[in-house]
């Protein structure tokens, strides 16, 4: 017969955690530089995408690792870019520039060709402001 629960010792749940490899912080840096997911980036180093997001909790120099490959990822598309904007005077690349880094805005994209009416309608009236109304229209 077993001991009640209450008799023996507490156990934690789980595994162990595991630790990033020796050279994580560099291959964290270049994977996001190049424009690799967690999802990537943690199959690259053999691990699960949770225990990858573990990893980036528990050391802060893998997840400063991360956000700065992500960092000089969005550098190099902005450049390439802005130089697509600028040298070779491209429309699209130099409003989607306006529109992300200065807030331009065309709110009317999603109007269309649609019509727009606008009926206004008189405040609230007593009955006797009402007949007044209909009185003068009618003597006019």
């Amino acid at each position: 017969m077993t001991a009640k629960i209450t008799d023996r010792p507490l156990m934690k749940a789980g595994r162990k955690p595991s630790n990033p490899p020796a050279d994580a912080t560099e291959r964290v840096r270049e994977l996001a530089a190049d424009g690799w997911s967690i999802v990537g980036i943690a199959s690259r180093l053999g691990a699960d995408p949770k225990t990858f997001g573990q990893w980036l909790e528990r050391d802060p120099s893998l997840q400063e690792a991360f956000d700065l490959g992500r960092e000089q990822e969005r550098q190099t598309l902005h450049n390439i870019i802005y130089r697509k904007a600028v040298e070779k005077e491209d429309i699209t690349a130099a409003i989607m520039l306006l529109n992300s880094r200065h807030g331009y805005r065309n709110d009317q994209s999603d109007q269309g060709n649609r019509v727009n009416v606008t009926i206004a309608l008189p405040g609230a009236m007593t009955l006797q402001q009402f007949t007044a109304i209909g009185k003068n229209e009618d003597n006019g």
